[in-house]
């Protein structure tokens, strides 16, 4: 199996091999530790990182203590095959032709990095395979490049590869970045679908040392290729084949069988095919002749045309800068077609082989560790190194956050909502109160067609009656019944709509995007009008329309600038900023940057902004620009600067860290110079990461009783980064499976504030997003700038019109 730096597979136009990253110097930083390829990112005002208050308790992790010695040598070699050899089983088994030669305890993680505790006596010495497809003779060179001693970050990249190494004797298959159980493949062949189950591992230098990190992990992949689909595209319409093709099959991942690595189409070469040739260091190649040599596998259509893919980031620093083409015979499409997702039986028997409730992850954690520490392979390897892995869980302390009182109009301290925690949800609670800041709706529209013509005098009536509580004020609308459901039609009578209308409500047959999207086009950039789509099915169930127009009368409301509710946030003058990307569906390469803002003390008030991007440095630069039109905007309503700026930036992955580190972070504070000038503003800056692999859980007193930590549970030590300000905050509540934490990394902190500061107004900022009463799993103002970047990305595709940023026109 692949280990670090193995990535996806070199593509075809692809030269030479790049050269392995440059040794760390030995030692670890200051104070100890491995010296580390990741940021110290730790502002340098922090004295602690662990915050109090709150009630303390015991939780289990799904990380496991790796036990290592201290004082071995370890060296390090760097490997080239000549020619090159891509096959990563190829190359292993080659090293292992040569295996005595470095002795028991070495690791060759497959790409060109070997490590080993034997010391060759040549700084750089020749070896030599055949290559069983061919007979050829391929010369192996091995160069020593240096020793690294175990406070070294390159003995982090050496348990990761044990660990792999570890998995492969367990018989895990590596699929992408995974590693799959082949014998848990659930299969639903009605759908041509399996689900394969797999196990997620690293590890990393956390504050309680060196912790493995376990967790279970599904692919959905598809057992029908994407040469088949596309003859079903051929034969369904040969005229428009190529443009119907590339529309299907663009921004989809793929699996290719003869390597099991995972791709994302960016495109499809009409004007290639299998014998198309391609140059490499020993000469000229077609294609064909290319996979037979490397992989030993036979293509059987020469004319097919060839899947184009842009390289990962990762293969560019490693010198890929030409696409990668792939044969689409040798390729699975992975994930779920737009009518798969939507289907409702699939999903909820989906739901079922993959969900698993706090107890069956502890028990399969277990098992899984026992599993591997018993291997008697695991056990030599390891044992070579001196390596262990203990076999609990990881125990550590938390903190649970007292529950927030929620202020509705009239509220005091005494008199606010207490809601109970555990549930994340407050509905009950406000149910039938006026809201904080409630708004009249005295000119309102419906839009609908004659065939749900009916529901309309039922639907406004109990709307009317549901508002009046929350302090809302409706007249009666204007309908406007339309004779069809076309999507022209709607069309045309949304455009007709007069300026003095405040609110219109359009209810339609279905879900039909292509309507969807040109009516929110109309009301959201050409004719800025607040809008709410209503799907007719949704108003015909008696029962629940007193509860659905609730919802809808809140989101109506809110639309028009209401604040539904609140809480008491004790920095009197603070700005809020969520910021959240999403890629555009019909613009290749482009992606929307989703801005929001706070513009009142009680954090309820909002100005949103939206900017197309192509890379990292436009979207900062648009970062940048948005922000100083709120920043400038907050003056303009408040008459003066906030004291203190909260930065939540959503949509950041492991790698662009360092971006948003290095350049994004210090365009945001010159936005607040240039406009500050000499005023001072404190910022912080904090990147918040849903998509974490950390798992938290309750021990109960009985031996089998594990639950779900409660919204407002934070962790904040042990397994936290050493390299980081970080925390987990667990804020939402789930009825079933196991809770995901959200992650918070404050790379900037100017605030004085102390760690539990920062934790509590995260927290409080997760009771604050008006679609739903309750907790939610991200600060509102980063669900408000996802909410906002999808509906650009995926309706809209143009910038909203500016009239409507001080509204949140996007729930």
């Amino acid at each position: 199996m692949s280990g670090e730096g193995a990535g996806r597979a070199r593509g075809f136009g692809a030269r030479g091999r790049a050269h392995h990253p440059p040794i760390q110097p030995l030692g670890g930083e200051e104070g100890g530790g491995y010296a580390r390829g990741g940021l110290h990112t730790i502002p340098a005002s922090v004295t602690t990182t662990v915050g109090e208050g709150g009630t303390l308790i015991r939780v289990l992790s799904n990380y496991f203590r790796l036990i290592t010695p201290q004082d071995t040598i370890v060296y390090q070699y760097h490997v080239e095959f000549e020619p090159v050899i891509e096959s990563i089983r190829m190359r292993r088994a080659m090293i292992m032709d040569h295996k005595d030669k470095f002795g028991n305890a070495f690791l060759f993680d497959g790409q060109s990095n070997i490590k080993s505790t034997t010391c060759l006596p040549d700084e750089e010495t020749e070896l030599f395979s055949t290559r069983r497809t061919d007979n050829a003779s391929i010369r192996i060179t091995v160069k020593r490049t240096g020793e690294i001693g175990w406070g070294n970050f390159e003995m982090l990249r050496l348990f990761n590869t044990q660990t792999r190494r570890n998995l492969q004797h367990l018989k895990y298959l590596l699929v992408g970045r995974h590693h799959f159980d082949p014998n848990v493949r659930h299969k639903i062949p009605e759908h041509k679908i399996e689900l394969w189950q797999g196990i997620l591992t690293a590890v990393n230098e956390h504050d309680g040392g060196i912790l493995m990190v376990c967790d279970t992990v599904h692919k959905v992949v598809r057992t029908d290729t994407v040469y088949e689909i596309l003859q079903e595209i051929l034969r369904r319409d040969r005229a428009t084949f190529q443009d119907n093709a590339r529309r299907e099959l663009a921004g989809k991942i793929v699996l290719t069988s003869y390597n099991n690595r995972t791709y994302r189409i960016d495109d499809i070469a009409f004007d290639k095919n299998p014998l198309h040739v391609f140059e490499r260091r020993t000469g000229s190649v077609t294609i064909k002749d290319y996979y037979k040599e490397q992989y030993n596998v036979t293509i059987r259509d020469e004319r097919q045309p060839l899947l184009q893919c842009m390289p990962s980031e990762r293969q560019r620093r490693a010198g890929v800068q030409t696409p990668i083409l792939l044969v689409p015979e040798l390729c699975a499409m992975t994930g779920l077609t737009e009518s798969l997702a939507s289907n409702m039986e699939l999903r909820r028997q989906m739901t079922n082989l993959t969900r698993a409730d706090p107890l069956r992850r502890v028990q399969n954690l277990f098992q899984f560790i026992q599993n591997m520490n018993r291997h008697p392979d695991v056990q030599r390897e390891m044992g070579s190194w001196g390596l262990k892995y203990e076999n609990n869980l990881i125990e550590l302390p938390a903190r649970v956050l007292p529950g927030e009182k929620i202020y509705t109009q009239g509220s005091t301290e005494q008199t606010a909502a207490q809601f109970q925690q555990r549930t994340g949800d407050f509905s009950k609670e406000i149910r039938g109160k006026p809201m904080k800041v409630p708004v009249n709706i005295p000119e309102w529209a419906i839009i609908v067609s004659q065939r749900d013509r009916q529901i309309v005098d039922d639907f406004s009536s109990t709307l009317n009656r549901v508002c009046g509580p929350m302090g809302v004020q409706l007249n009666r609308p204007k309908v406007q019944v339309i004779d069809n459901d076309r999507t022209g039609t709607f069309v045309d009578t949304c455009k007709r709509v007069p300026p003095s209308i405040k609110m219109v409500v359009i209810i339609v047959p279905n879900n039909n995007k292509d309507r969807y999207d040109a009516i929110k086009k109309i009301f959201c950039c050409e004719h800025p009008i607040a809008s709410q789509v209503v799907v007719s099915r949704t108003l015909q169930k008696k029962q629940m329309l007193m509860s659905v127009c609730t919802k809808i009368g809140i989101q109506m409301a809110v639309k028009l600038g209401a604040e539904a509710w609140s809480l008491l946030i004790p920095p009197r003058s603070l700005m809020v900023v969520g910021y959240d990307t999403y890629h555009d569906s019909t613009k290749r390469g482009s992606s929307v940057g989703g801005f929001v803002c706070s513009l009142n003390p009680t954090l309820t008030r909002w100005y949103s902004r939206v900017a197309y991007h192509q890379n990292r440095e436009e979207m900062s630069n648009n970062f940048s620009v948005n922000f100083t039109h709120g920043l400038k905007h907050y003056h303009q309503v408040n008459g003066k600067l906030p004291e203190r700026i909260v930065v939540y930036r959503d949509g950041v992955g492991e790698g662009q860290i360092a971006h948003v580190f290095q350049f994004e972070l210090n365009q945001i504070r010159e936005a607040i110079k240039k406009v500050a000038s000499n005023e001072t503003v404190r910022l912080a800056f904090i990147i918040v990461t849903k998509r974490v692999n950390a798992r938290f859980f309750v021990k109960g007193s009985e031996p089998r009783q594990v639950s779900n930590p409660i919204p407002g549970t934070i962790v904040d030590t042990v397994v936290t980064r050493k390299e980081r300000f970080d925390f987990y905050l667990i804020s939402q509540s789930v009825r079933q499976g196991t809770v995901s934490p959200t992650m918070y990394n404050i790379i900037e902190d100017e605030t004085n504030w102390r760690p539990h500061h920062h934790q509590q107004l995260a927290y409080k900022l997760t009771h604050l997003y008006y679609n739903w009463p309750g907790t939610i799993s991200v600060p509102a103002p980063c669900q408000y700038a996802h909410k906002l970047a999808y509906l650009t990305g995926t309706a809209l595709h143009r910038e909203p019109n500016v009239r409507l940023a001080d509204t949140l026109f996007y729930l």
